[in-house]
């Protein structure tokens, strides 16, 4: 598993798990709650996670883009 990006921004967050569902590309998101819980400091930042084989290729999506 490979760290795709970490962001505050929830609009771009949401844009690549939406390209990343469109390549049917499985992804988990960590610290997404915690993030919200932190009274919105932007302390805690969001993670996209991929599979190692899927990495290159979720990469290439999201700055071809």
């Amino acid at each position: 598993m490979k760290m795709l990006l970490k962001s505050n921004d929830l609009i771009y967050i949401s844009w690549v798990k939406n390209i990343l569902s469109e390549n049917n590309i499985k992804f988990y998101v960590f610290d997404e709650h915690m993030s919200m819980v932190d009274g919105n400091i932007c302390a805690i930042p969001i993670r996209l996670i991929v599979e190692d084989n899927k990495y290159k290729f979720a990469k290439k999506l999201i700055e071809e883009k």
